[in-house]
């Protein structure tokens, strides 16, 4: 039997029978192995298909047309022995065998013990999760288990085919064999063999590490030498130019129907012919044009050919540097702009402009978003994000090595006239490639990368997340300075292996990599980063944005970041310049043991505060040790320390404005980022924007119920309970998704009503006038009478008089959740009635203010009680309020003779039945 690859004309010259060969015999031993190899081979390759179905063609057919097409490339001309065409040949057949579960002798249970394994898992999980994908966690788990193995096989595909010719495979009966039956070139070639094939998946510059001449087998004429760096270059060619239908059949792609990105390879291999070799470029071609709803497929093509052409030319420039024969192919047609590939490869109906996203002037992008536009201006965000650094590289240490948290040290110092801020850590450090790429590429998170990941393996599966995600919070450093040192020693390194990377004009210069000098050598892996600060950090353009000489440098630098960091997760240590030592300001994640003042001083701490604003604080420390609770997620673990706050908890105190009121602070990788309103303490979170100043707890919406109606009761309980503090605590309750019937929901103007109490309310009454409370300026009876209750007061300051009939409520409850978490509940039952209406009809305000809430309650209530449908209710409600037309606003008497105009909604109960 014959086949294709017999017909080519690099196996004709080499492997193929000839008349009078005087090498016959061991041309034939080469081949007739060669044949073997791969009939043993073909069975293995066909379980690629299995393991990873979405990819295209990797059987014993992609083998075959490598011959074809390093035919192409290599040109008739080229010099290769039989010899190195045999090593060349099993390197065809063995290259992408790695790719199938069969390779692994193990199977599944093999690819699970690889280091990796488990943070691919950890990573396509986080894929899985959000709207529209797998909802359940079991479909998550397998689904991402799935993924990791398919991540894994094509990761780990080439290392594996480089042993796979020397494993042993048994066959049913026990007997061993090898892919290679014959046992003297096995021996020979087989190390070789399995080099070659893994190199097809190194970087052009590692092809320098294979030799250039290796000596002829000795059953071999003398002239059979062989070069494996050749050998290498042919393979890699071949393997990147194979992309025409031989790689994607036309009915296997019917039967497979693959989809998203696998879906396009398919379809843009499926038509390209055979590429011509036209002088010495090759021209792809398409049996068809793509039409508009297959330009990704196109796109994809381009981009793929881009990539063969970059192949083609760094391994030109390999061989015309190492000395070696040139390849007659050294280009493809086309590839540097797609209007010219389209001259080839057509499109119908659409023209393929690159209108891809791109940056013109890169140093003006990371100086602007990177800076101000980003942050604001706001240059103490230089210091979080340089400490949010540290903190990720020394919990990246920790989790790697299994051992202890060892602490980031902040150090702020005058030399020379020119104020200096260093921040140390003693983490996993970085090697200058790792340096380059994390601190010069912006947008690039080296965290998730698989060169971090291949290097400290396990990372994500141990639990570490990196604070930092997107790549950029290094650059907020020159909104701070101009002048950046960098020094850095990777973990396992020498301390000689110390590097340096210095910006002396911030990032408008080039940065300059080097090796350290001697007297800069780290003593231990880490990372040291010293900036020189464009102003004092003690003026309203510095890092602690104080215009002030009351506190010192150090006194500011300990209360700045003892508010910053009150939730680390790694101890901080400060040295100001009254410091003779670094003094430990925080210990890890002590926060969730200290006492609750202590706490609270951490969290709203500052050296130089107004007595007024100081008063304040001393109150609502004495109000938050006995209001808060702690915030557990669904493990038991406690996510935050806080209380709900209506800012109007000291105004029998003091009287003063409920603008004074503090908030609760979100922290993200245990710094502060960005605050939740209508509470007070700590929450640890997650970013919700690129810049962190935008983030929100990491518990989950009904952990956050449980949490606020476990403060609805501390609030009910409270020494400093008023109607005041009940009516926002119900609000807020509701506004995290929670309720509590014990709550108010209403208020009749003699008294606060809960559930029971509405509906005894309701029940004596057949008209109800529903008034927005927030029109209403609230006040709390005194104390010492008999009975607390509220007074409302028009905006002119007359006191309101509630008729018997009208209830007090928030018509426009508050949703506490961003729109990124949780979206503000809507009755879509009225969706299609809302869309038709005016927003002062009452079905629109049902719909999109009104369903959730106090108010949600008030309106079950009259349900209930006056025993009508929900829809009922709504379609019977009326407005009260002003409109283009006329107003119709409800008019309130005042204790002064005066009339008040509000918005209010009517409702009557119908009429029984029997017209009573």
């Amino acid at each position: 039997m014959s086949y294709t690859f017999e017909e080519t004309p690099l196996w004709r010259r080499t492997l193929g029978s000839r008349p009078d060969d005087p090498h016959a015999e061991q041309r034939q031993t080469l081949r007739f192995a060669y044949l073997q190899f791969r009939t043993v081979v073909e069975a293995l390759a066909d379980e690629i298909s299995v393991s990873l179905p979405m990819f295209t063609d990797h059987s014993i057919k992609h083998a075959d047309a490598l011959w074809d097409t390093a035919s192409q490339i290599c040109g008739e001309d080229f010099p290769i022995n039989p010899a190195e065409a045999f090593v060349l040949g099993g390197s065809f057949l063995l290259h992408d065998l790695g790719m199938g579960l069969a390779a692994f002798p193990g199977g599944v249970k093999e690819i699970e013990l690889d280091p990796n394994f488990e943070d691919l898992v950890v990573s396509a999980k986080a894929g899985l999760q959000g709207p529209g994908l797998i909802a359940n966690a079991e479909g998550i788990e397998e689904a991402a288990r799935e993924e990791a193995i398919a991540s894994l096989l094509r990761l780990r595909h080439a290392q594996r085919a480089e042993r796979l010719i020397s494993t042993q495979f048994h066959t049913s009966n026990g007997e061993v064999f090898y892919l290679l039956q014959d046992a003297a070139l096995r021996q020979t070639f087989s190390e070789l063999i399995g080099q070659i094939s893994h190199s097809h998946w190194w970087p052009v510059e590692q092809l320098r590490e294979l030799p250039q001449r290796r000596g002829a087998y000795a059953g071999h004429p003398g002239n059979w030498e062989l070069n494996p760096l050749k050998i290498a270059c042919v393979l890699r060619l071949a393997d990147a130019s194979q992309i025409d239908s031989r790689r994607a059949p036309i009915y296997t792609h019917a039967f497979r129907r693959p989809t998203g990105v696998s879906r396009d390879h398919w379809y843009f291999q499926e038509r390209l012919t055979r590429p011509l070799v036209v002088a010495d470029r090759f021209v792809y071609t398409s049996t068809r044009s793509f039409r508009r709803d297959e330009a990704a497929a196109w796109w994809l093509a381009f981009e793929t050919i881009q990539m063969i052409n970059h192949e083609l030319r760094q391994v030109d420039a390999l061989c015309a540097d190492m000395g070696l024969p040139r390849f007659m192919v050294r280009s493809i047609a086309g590839a540097d702009a797609p209007t010219r590939l389209s001259e080839h490869i057509k499109t119908d109906g659409w023209t393929p402009i690159d209108a891809r996203l791109r940056v013109t002037d890169a140093t003006k992008l990371v100086s602007s978003i990177g800076g101000e536009d980003l942050y604001g201006k706001r240059p103490e965000i230089a210091v979080r994000e340089l400490i949010a650094n540290a903190s990720d590289a020394t919990r990246a240490r920790a989790a790697h090595e299994g051992g202890i948290l060892r602490p980031v040290t902040i150090r702020l110092a005058e030399v020379n006239g020119d104020w200096w801020l260093t921040v140390e850590d003693e983490g996993i450090g970085m090697s200058p490639e790792t340096m380059v790429a994390a601190l010069t590429d912006f947008g690039h998170s080296h965290w998730r990368s698989s060169a971090t990941l291949s290097s400290f393996p396990g990372l994500l599966a141990k639990g570490f997340e990196p604070s930092g995600r997107f790549g950029i919070g290094f650059f907020a450093v020159f909104m701070a300075a101009d002048e950046v040192r960098v020094r850095s020693l990777a973990l396992g390194e020498a301390s000689r292996s110390t590097y340096v990377l210095e910006f002396s004009q911030g990032v408008a210069g080039r940065p300059l990599l080097r090796e350290a000098e001697r007297s800069e050598w780290l003593s231990g892996p880490g990372t040291v980063v010293q900036i020189k600060l464009r102003n004092d950090p003690r003026t309203t353009e510095g890092i602690f944005r104080i215009d002030s000489r009351r506190r010192s440098h150090t006194q500011n630098l300990h209360a700045e970041l003892t508010n910053l960091c009150a939730l680390s997760e790694v101890d901080v240590q400060v040295q100001g310049p009254d410091d003779p030592a670094p003094v430990r300001i925080i210990c890890a994640g002590d926060w969730t043991k200290i006492s609750a003042d202590e706490l609270f001083w951490r969290i709203y701490l500052q050296w130089e505060q107004n007595p007024l604003y100081q008063r304040i604080l001393e109150h609502y420390q004495t109000l938050f040790v006995d209001h808060a609770t702690d915030l557990l997620d669904e493990n038991g673990k406690i996510v935050g320390r806080a209380m709900l706050s209506s800012g109007e908890e000291h105004v029998l105190t003091y009287g003063l404005n409920k603008y004074y009121a503090p908030f609760g602070y979100v922290y993200t990788g245990g710094l502060k980022s960005s605050y939740i309103q209508w509470t007070l303490g700590a929450f640890q979170g997650k970013p919700l924007t690129a810049n962190r100043l935008n983030a929100f707890p990491t518990a989950s919406l009904d952990d956050l119920r449980r949490w606020a109606e476990s403060q609805a009761k501390v609030a009910k309980n409270s020494r400093w309970s008023t109607p005041s503090l009940l009516w926002i605590a119900s609000d807020l309750v509701h506004g995290f998704g929670g309720s509590d019937p014990e709550l108010p929901c209403a208020d009749c103007g003699t008294h606060l009503l809960d559930r029971r109490g509405l509906e005894e309310w309701l029940s004596k009454r057949d008209e109800v006038l529903l008034i927005s409370e927030s029109e209403l300026l609230r006040i709390d009876q005194h104390a010492e009478q008999a009975e607390q209750r509220c007074r409302f007061f028009s905006s002119e300051g007359s006191e309101v008089r509630i008729p018997d009939n009208g209830l007090v409520v928030d018509i426009y409850p508050r949703w506490l959740f961003p729109d990124e978490i949780a979206k503000r509940p809507r009755d879509e039952r009225f969706a299609d009635v809302a869309a038709d209406t005016e927003y002062s009809d009452p079905r629109y305000w049902w719909y999109n203010d009104g369903s959730f809430g106090a108010i949600s309650t008030v309106i079950q209530a009259i349900a209930e009680t006056w025993h009508m449908g929900i829809f009922d209710v709504i379609n019977g409600l009326e407005a009260c309020c002003l409109t283009d037309e006329r107003d119709s606003r409800l008019m309130l008497p005042t204790a002064d003779g005066r009339i008040f105009l509000i918005d209010a909604i009517r409702l009557r109960r119908p009429k029984r039945s029997g017209g009573k």
